[in-house]
């Protein structure tokens, strides 16, 4: 932290952070859309960090329903100045980027993913399995570009630019932690939420405000092919895996991005995933799924292809 002046802060000075640099009311803006786009959110609880395993304050949940389907966001918000904007570098999508995992989970009772050989109790049953789509099936295109490397641009009083990536680091990681937390709900969503079969897909999410967020697009031999140049949302390949807690077994799911959107954006964003019902489809292809999940060997009695339509 830079050395602070010995003057008492006063209320004009409280009135100035609160007006121009505090997140919290951002947050709120963020929160409403949500709430108007139908999510029911939770906003500033808190969770276990998965790595540090101390308690960390996460700033909006929001989760949506389609059925059986279940949309939810981790949403961290950051409240950038005008002169200290983010810029994200971007790189065509590889193949094996093109990917993202769903979360199916039921109720082991009336639909089992697998039966174990000899005596077992219910409680044996594993609730959840994740499903990995890529290429064709994948909402994340190839050959698209995708984030690899983010800055906040600003320049010194001695007209120096001055980049740096720590506070929006730690905005996306939290944002990463508090997703792996919804995967462990997601586990169980099957069970709890429909009695049946769900599929669930989480997101980590940045929102900063309009006009705060810029791209610049280079090839693979790292020309650059565009101009930094302002946008209302950007997925940044982050490819991390984290190990579903569920109650009676684990499997490994990976997040393969994070979305930085502008409040703007987050509409957008939402309206691609789950504005209409054909992108909703695309977005959580249940009988692709089910497809995936029968050859896979998760049994015949996983149930009926109807039993995971919506």
């Amino acid at each position: 932290m830079a050395k602070l002046k010995q003057d008492a802060i006063t209320n004009v000075d409280l009135l100035e952070f609160l007006n121009g640099y505090s997140d919290f009311s951002f947050e709120i803006q963020v929160l409403n859309a949500l709430i108007t786009g139908g999510f029911a959110c939770d906003h500033g609880g808190t969770y276990d960090d998965p790595a540090t395993k101390k308690p960390r304050q996460f700033d909006i949940r929001a989760t949506k329903s389609f059925g059986k389907r279940f949309l939810r966001l981790a949403v961290e918000c950051k409240n950038l100045r005008s002169n200290f904007p983010l810029l994200v570098t971007c790189l065509p999508r590889r193949d094996e980027e093109s990917f993202y995992e769903v979360v199916v989970s039921v109720n082991p009772e009336s639909h089992p993913i697998e039966l174990p050989d000899g005596p077992y109790s219910l409680a044996m049953l594993p609730q959840s399995r994740n499903v990995r789509l890529s290429g064709a099936d994948s909402i994340y295109s190839p050959g698209q570009p995708v984030g690899k490397s983010c800055d906040q641009v600003g320049r010194l009083p001695s007209d120096e630019i001055s980049a740096t990536d720590s506070e929006v680091y730690d905005k996306w990681s939290q944002a990463l932690s508090s997703a792996d937390d919804l995967t462990y709900l997601a586990c169980s969503d099957g069970n709890d939420r429909t009695g049946d079969v769900a599929m669930s897909l989480v997101f980590p999410v940045v929102v900063v405000p309009n006009g705060r967020l810029w791209v610049t697009h280079f090839d693979k031999d790292g020309n650059r092919t565009a101009d930094p140049h302002q946008t209302d949302r950007c997925s940044y390949f982050v490819r991390r895996s984290y190990f579903h807690r569920s109650p009676s077994s684990g499997d490994q799911v990976t997040l393969s991005h994070l979305e930085f959107v502008t409040l703007s954006g987050l509409g957008s964003l939402i309206q691609d995933v789950c504005g209409t019902e054909e992108k909703l489809d695309k977005t959580f292809p249940m009988h692709s799924v089910f497809e995936r999940m029968t050859k896979g060997g998760w049994g015949e009695s996983f149930g009926s292809q109807e039993a995971v339509s919506r």
